[in-house]
C-alpha cells in the first residue's frame, strides 16, 4: 500500500469508530428513552387500575345499596305500621282476656250470694266459692294492670294503617275495645270489693260495716256485669285482622 493510501486509511478508522460510538450511544440513549417511556406507563397505568379497582369496589356496593336504601324506608314503614297495628290489636285482646277473667270471678262471687239467698247453694258451698274467688282476686287485678299498661303503650298502632286490611283491623280493634271497657268496669267493681275485704281483714272497720258495703256492692254489680256480657257477645262479630 502506498504511503498516501495508508494515511487515508488511518484517517477513516477514527471516523468509523466515531460513528460506531455514536451509534452505540444512540442505541443506549434509545434504550434509556424506551425505558423511560416504559417507566411512566407503569405509574400511569397503576393509578388508573387503582382508581378502577376502587370504583369497582365502590360501585357495586353503591349500585347495590341504592335500590335497597331507596326501598328500605318504604318497606320499613309498611312493616312498622303493620307490626304496630298487630301489636295494638294483640294488646287490646289481652286486656279483654285479663278483664274477662277478673269480671268472671266477680260474677261468681256475686252469684254465690244470689244462689245462697235463693237456696240454690248451701252456706258451705257459698263460702267455698267466696274463698276461691277471693284468693284469685289479687292475681286477677295484677294481670289486668299489666295488660292495660301494655295496651296503653300500643295505642295508635292502627291509626296509620292503610289498604285492604285497615278496615278489618280497625273494626276488630273497635269491637275488642268496647269489650275491654265493659269488662274493665266490672273488674273495677271486683277490685273495690277485694280492697274492702282486705281492709276489713286488717281491722279497718267492723263486720257490720263490711256486710253493709258488701250488700251495696252486690246490689250494684249486675249493671256492669250485664254490660260486660253484652260486649263479650259482640266479639263474634269482630273481623279478622291481618295487617301484614
Amino acid at each position: 500500500m502506498s504511503r498516501a493510501r495508508r494515511a487515508l486509511h488511518r484517517q477513516r478508522r477514527p471516523l468509523v469508530l466515531a460513528v460506531g460510538a455514536a451509534a452505540a450511544v444512540a442505541v443506549v440513549a434509545t434504550g434509556v428513552a424506551i425505558a423511560q417511556l416504559g417507566s411512566p406507563d407503569k405509574p400511569a397505568t397503576q393509578p388508573t387500575q387503582s382508581a378502577s379497582h376502587s370504583q369497582h369496589s365502590a360501585n357495586p356496593s353503591a349500585a347495590g345499596a341504592s335500590p335497597a336504601t331507596a326501598s328500605a324506608p318504604a318497606q320499613q314503614r309498611v312493616s312498622s305500621t303493620a307490626d304496630t297495628c298487630a301489636a295494638e290489636v294483640r294488646a287490646t285482646e289481652a286486656v279483654v282476656a285479663a278483664a274477662r277473667t277478673a269480671a268472671g270471678h266477680w260474677r261468681e262471687h256475686v252469684q254465690a250470694r244470689t244462689d245462697l239467698l235463693s237456696g240454690k247453694n248451701s252456706e258451705a258451698a257459698t263460702k267455698a266459692i267466696w274463698k276461691r274467688t277471693r284468693l284469685a282476686g289479687p292475681g286477677d287485678i295484677a294481670a289486668l294492670n299489666t295488660a292495660v299498661a301494655a295496651q296503653t303503650a300500643a295505642v295508635g298502632g292502627c291509626a296509620k294503617l292503610s289498604g285492604s286490611a285497615a278496615a278489618n283491623c280497625k273494626q276488630r280493634l273497635s269491637v275488642f275495645g268496647r269489650a275491654a271497657t265493659a269488662d274493665r268496669a266490672a273488674a273495677a267493681d271486683w277490685a273495690n270489693h277485694l280492697a274492702m275485704m282486705a281492709a276489713h281483714a286488717a281491722g279497718d272497720f267492723d263486720a257490720a260495716h263490711a256486710q253493709e258495703m258488701w250488700v251495696s256492692a252486690w246490689s250494684a254489680a249486675p249493671k256492669n256485669l250485664t254490660a260486660a256480657t253484652r260486649a263479650e257477645a259482640e266479639l263474634s262479630t269482630a273481623a279478622v285482622c291481618r295487617p301484614a
